[in-house]
Formats: structure tokens, sequence, C-alpha cells
């Protein structure tokens, strides 16, 4: 496969340094207040200056919203998300974005070599950096989660197009050929 020259830069050329950090001991009010004056949706928490766990939207909503809690009486480290996911700044778009593929997640804070906090990168970034669409849709189908075993494409079995292709046995095959098995 030839590489896209976009894929194999390294992150720390499209992280953002200006990074939402809150601190473990903090309430989700007052952490969701900064994520909102930072203008995004998820803040890395950090104890003793280093990057511990993660704190989104998702969280949020699932743990604190759905649950009916009150945000200022829960402690952001009784919601977040941990172990911390972490790359580093060389590593390759192309690297983390079958890491966030593989892992399902959508932002990945990035540490140097001693393990500070220098920056994050978000799907949105590695979109905006115009990957190519094929490679795009190769990544998704490698390491889909959360998608429905269904999808639309070209059958492996009869080579025709099909608007629902199910996996069987590790093809993808259209719904009369997954029939023609069944008889």
């Amino acid at each position: 496969m030839v590489k896209n020259m976009h894929t194999d830069l390294p992150v720390k050329e499209i992280m953002t340094t200006k990074v939402c950090k809150a601190n473990a001991d903090e309430n989700v009010q007052e952490v969701a207040k900064k994520m909102v004056s930072f203008g995004v949706g998820s803040a890395v928490i950090m104890r003793d200056d280093k990057p511990i766990g993660i704190v989104t939207e998702k969280d949020l909503i699932a743990k604190i919203v759905a649950k009916n809690r009150t945000p200022a009486s829960v402690k952001v480290s009784e919601v977040m998300s941990s172990p911390l996911i972490t790359i580093k700044p060389t590593t390759s778009v192309r690297e983390a974005a079958n890491l966030m593929m593989k892992k399902g997640i959508r932002r990945l804070p990035i540490v140097n070599s001693s393990g500070n906090l220098i920056g994050i990168i978000t799907d949105n970034d590695i979109l905006e950096i115009s990957l190519d669409l094929g490679e795009f849709a190769s990544l998704v189908r490698e390491h889909s989660v959360g998608y429905p075993e269904e999808t639309s494409g070209i059958c492996d079995k009869c080579g025709k197009h099909a608007d629902v292709l199910r996996e069987v046995d590790g093809l993808h095959i259209c719904e009369d050929c997954a029939g023609e098995g069944e008889k």
C-alpha cells in the first residue's frame, strides 16, 4: 500500500498544545466549565503534573446526567476514563488513527519522554489534514468499533454491489449469497 504523505507526519505537527486540563480533585461542574471555556469536548485529568485520565462529554452524560448525579458533588476522578492511553510526539498520524480506531477513542493525549502532557490530537485533527478517503475507509473497516455488522459495498462472493452486506466466515457477502449458504 502506498502511504499517504499526510498520514506519515508525526502528530507533533498537528497536535493542539493548549490542552484543557483539570486536577483529579476538582468536581465535575468545575471541569465542565473549563471544557466550555476551552470550547472542547474533553479535559485531561492531572495529578502531580502528570496526566492520569480523561473526561469527555460522553462520560458526563453517561455517568452524571443519565444517573441524575449532582455535578458539583462528584469528583472528576470518579468519572474519568483511566488508565489514560497516550502517544509520543513522534508517533505518526497513521499510527494515531489506527490506535483510535482499535481502542474506540476520539482523543489521544501526547506526552514527552518524561510523561509530561505536551498536547492532544483528536479524530477531527486527523480529518482536517485531508486523509485520503480510501485510506480512511480502510482504517474504519479494519478497526471499526461499535458499528453494526451489516454494511454496504461489494460482495466478496459474487462481486455485485449490495446495500446490505453481512460478514460470514470473514467475507462480506450480500443477502443473496448468504441465502445460498443457508439452503
